[in-house]
């Protein structure tokens, strides 16, 4: 298995496409996780428009596991008191002793720090469920 190197053409693809799949609601079940096929679905678009970049169904997978995780530690900085989102420069920011008491407890919460995700708006509608609409 070789290690594939994304580029952000192929980043920005897979993610326009896994949320046009979520917007659909046609590949996701009504807990929000991903019907069986999706990466094969997936693979096929990245296989149209990047034919020689060897892209595999793992590849995908991985990425997309990578992208999931990412999201849920935002999320969880989030709904923490200190921490909050910088549109403008789409990150996690919070004081400094916010952040130092934070990951003593949470050590993941180290790879949001000083980092920008331009992309989280996307991962929040690809793996954050809406919340439920009341019954009336």
């Amino acid at each position: 298995m070789v290690r594939h190197n994304w580029v952000q053409a192929e980043e920005m693809l897979l993610i326009s496409v896994l949320k046009s799949m979520v917007e659909s609601r046609l590949w996701t079940t009504e807990s929000g996780h991903f019907r069986l096929g999706y990466v094969r679905y997936l693979k096929c678009f990245m296989d149209s428009d990047f034919p020689d970049a060897g892209i595999e169904e793992w590849h995908i997978e991985a990425k997309i596991k990578k992208w999931r995780r990412t999201c849920f530690i935002i999320v969880n900085l989030l709904d923490r008191p200190g921490f909050e989102w910088d549109a403008s420069q789409n990150m996690v920011v919070a004081k400094e002793n916010v952040w130092a008491a934070f990951v003593q407890v949470y050590k993941q919460a180290r790879e949001a720090r000083d980092v920008q995700f331009p992309l989280f708006d996307d991962w929040r509608i690809c793996f954050i469920p809406p919340p439920e609409e009341p019954v009336e």
